[in-house]
């Protein structure tokens, strides 16, 4: 008895991660297409506008890489979904077996009782007793039998129930396996085509290689420029900050017991931080790496890019105060907000909507993000403690 209750909770428990498995598997793919989504509107976006090759093939390799993620999570599923399918199967055979020996005894049970149903069999079955102990036992015997006749009815009916659940389940599992690996086969069809797009392009970006590096080394230039002058201010801030205050310690920021407070709640919300932006998709992600198109070019990246649609707007990603809005000779805005000695920099901004020394919350808007001539829309954000740049990995949430 123990051990097929043992067995029963055992298959109570795989039945209960492998659901809990199925949920995760949806959630996991749901974020992944909202993000393949994503990359399709930009695609959209940069082949309507004719924006710059480079751009495409770095936004659809990303596109590419995601929908591989989701086709092995679909292959996940459907795997999970068939080994489901067969458990369901065999405890539908071992059901159908089960209702079959059932119905046989009754069946049995009905007929002796047949043979045996009038009240003259009974009460005769009864007074034919030699004394009174076996007359009484005689009618628990009886009572028992009567009992045992309607469980087995009552177990038929269970069982009988669950049978029919349990085909139901099978259907609606069948149906689910059939719709993974039509929307598996979709993406097939869909990383295929992307794939012979990324050829045709990456033939153009061969042909103009050097231009193209050219472009390249010339906006990292620019980017070391603008971390260089990120630095200045912050030294600056924290110059000032230190001015005539006991203890101050060089190179750090004097903290207010207010703004250590602000600086620990910062901390303490180390990956929890919202995105600053609403939607968009990330480009390229900090420290040194490969250009994602000419791959023997390496570049230095002090934070994070954020690729989204026209017209977006960058947002905070905590409470904190603005303490600087740069302006750059082309016109390009650069936002910066203190979180006690943590910075965090919005840049490459259209306009701003917030005011130095303002007071602000988590997801306050801070200004449009720019739309270069090739038509992309990317926020360059920062965060840096003190004047050390830290990776945004660690801080945002994973999506």
């Amino acid at each position: 008895m123990k051990s097929f209750l043992y067995i029963g909770l055992f298959l109570s428990c795989l039945a209960v991660s492998a659901q809990s498995e199925k949920a995760r598997l949806e959630q996991q793919r749901a974020a992944i297409q909202a993000q393949i989504n994503q990359f399709d509107k930009l695609l959209t976006g940069a082949k309507k506008e004719e924006r710059s090759v480079l751009s495409q093939v770095q936004t659809i390799d990303a596109k590419i890489s995601k929908t591989q993620e989701i086709i092995n999570i679909t292959n996940k599923q459907a795997n999970l979904i068939t080994r489901s399918i067969n458990t369901n199967a065999e405890e539908i055979k071992k059901l159908n077996a089960e209702i079959k020996e059932l119905k046989k005894d009754y069946a049995a049970m009905i007929v002796k009782s047949y043979k045996a149903k009038n009240d003259q069999s009974r009460l005769m079955f009864l007074l034919s007793s030699e004394n009174f102990l076996q007359a009484y036992k005689r009618v628990q015997y009886l009572n028992a039998y009567a009992d045992y006749r309607k469980k087995q009815a009552d177990e038929i009916t269970v069982k009988s129930n669950t049978l029919a659940k349990k085909n139901a389940e099978l259907e609606e599992e069948k149906a689910q396996k059939k719709e993974i690996l039509a929307a598996n086969e979709k993406l097939r069809n869909e990383l295929k085509k992307d794939k012979s797009e990324q050829v045709v392009l990456l033939e153009e970006v061969k042909k103009n290689e050097k231009q193209y590096a050219a472009e390249i080394r010339t906006k990292a230039r620019e980017r070391d420029k603008i971390d260089r002058e990120i630095r200045k201010i912050i030294e600056a801030d924290i110059a000032a900050s230190n001015k005539g205050k006991v203890g101050a310690t060089k190179g750090k920021f004097f903290l207010t017991p207010e703004a250590k407070e602000l600086a620990r709640s910062f901390q303490n919300n180390r990956g929890k931080l919202p995105w600053p932006v609403a939607e968009g998709v990330i480009t390229r992600r900090y420290g040194v790496q490969p250009h994602p198109v000419l791959k023997n070019l390496p570049i230095q990246s002090s934070g994070y890019r954020f690729q989204t649609p026209n017209g977006a707007r960058a947002r905070a990603v905590f409470d904190g105060e603005v303490v600087q809005i740069v302006k750059a000779n082309n016109g390009i805005l650069m936002v910066h907000v203190r979180h006690g000695n943590f910075t965090t920099s919005y840049g490459n901004l259209k306009n701003v909507s917030v005011r130095k020394g303002q007071k602000i919350n988590t997801l306050t808007e801070l200004g449009e993000i720019f739309t270069d001539r090739d038509g992309i829309t990317e926020l360059h954000f920062a965060i840096l403690e003190e004047t050390k740049t830290q990776d945004p990995a660690r801080w945002l949430l994973s999506k």
